[in-house]
């Protein structure tokens, strides 16, 4: 019994550090098990992630595998905040995070601009000549990750095309399908209504008439 609590003490041990780790950079566990990540809050829309993931899987295919944070606030950084607004630094710092023993092209997206780690050696120029997107606005930091990974798709010589986005499930943009058809279905409904309330009302008009005519006579 002594030697089984033993074993579990030192078990814990072992596995509280890497928790601790995880639980401190929250972008180094999602980047472990997929390309991008998003910040909690302000979320990016659907159709602006779809096609941010769609590009990043035409540039892997293309020969280019990149993964991507978007970091909105000081909150995605968890126990890093320091790094906020630091692309650059925060990009070297996160690579080493979710490489081991292989390189991971990485792009960051940040308000004030961008910063990328093993991302080729046009990576820096290509970034440069993109204006940040100056907000904290989870729409328009994912669509300038999509711009930024299309340039540095180009400068490594994987060029992708450009995706198209919100073309399907997409809540941006365009009247809703169900105003476009529940009005003429709320208009009937109206029109039933009136119809009805006239047609009471008509039986006591011509009552009331016939009233008044007889007391004339």
């Amino acid at each position: 019994m002594r030697r089984a609590l033993a074993i579990a003490l030192t078990l814990a041990l072992l596995v509280a550090p890497t928790a601790a780790r995880a639980d401190g950079d929250p972008a180094s566990d999602v980047l472990l098990v997929q390309d991008v990540y998003s910040p909690y809050q302000p979320k990016v829309p659907k159709p602006v992630s779809d096609a941010l993931t769609e590009t990043l899987r035409k540039a892997r295919v293309a020969g280019y595998p990149l993964k991507v944070a978007i970091i909105a606030t000081r909150n995605d950084l968890g126990a890093v905040p320091q790094y906020f607004n630091r692309p650059a630094p925060y990009a070297q710092f996160l690579e080493r995070e979710i490489a081991f023993n292989e390189k991971k092209p990485l792009l960051i997206v940040m308000p004030n601009g961008y910063g990328s780690a093993e991302a080729g050696a046009e990576a820096a120029t290509a970034l440069n000549g993109l204006t940040p997107a100056g907000t904290e606005d989870g729409d328009k930091l994912g669509r300038a990750a999509i711009d930024a990974t299309l340039a540095l798709a180009k400068a490594n010589g994987h060029a992708v095309a450009a995706p198209r986005i919100g073309e399907s499930g997409s809540s941006g943009g365009g009247t809703s399908p169900a105003i476009v058809f529940g009005v003429p279905v709320v208009l009937l409904a109206l029109g039933g209504a009136l119809a009805a309330i006239r047609a009471r009302q008509t039986p006591g008009r011509r009552e009331d008439e016939s009233e008044t005519a007889k007391t004339k006579a």
